[in-house]
């Protein structure tokens, strides 16, 4: 080791002078940071208010098109985690998640 090398290890976090997000969300996300930002869509939370429809349709194949009653959009399947379904918009971009029992088939 010669005299202008360091023995320790980097900090985990280098800082690198860039502002912190403004947005009109206030996610105090910091991508570089790898800090979690608030979600590109909105995404509403059952608060017990709304009544889920009552012939949920349990999508199976990866791609089917379903309209989640929720949100009040057409989503394809994705994937399942129990009672969470995975929905991606029709033509691309970020996931959603949404409890299976909002979801109908689309026609």
């Amino acid at each position: 080791m010669t005299n202008h090398q360091i023995d320790t290890p980097p900090p985990p976090f280098i800082d690198r002078g860039l502002p912190e997000c403004q947005c009109p969300a206030d996610c105090g996300g910091r991508p570089e940071a790898m800090l979690r930002l608030a979600p590109s869509y909105p995404v509403v939370r059952d608060d017990g208010r709304m009544k889920p429809p009552e012939h949920p349709h349990a999508p199976t194949a990866r791609g089917e098109l379903v309209f989640d009653t929720l949100n009040q959009r057409v989503g394809a399947f994705m994937d399942r985690q129990r009672d969470l379904v995975y929905l991606r918009p029709e033509r691309g971009g970020p996931e959603w998640e949404v409890d299976a029992k909002w979801l109908v088939r689309h026609s």
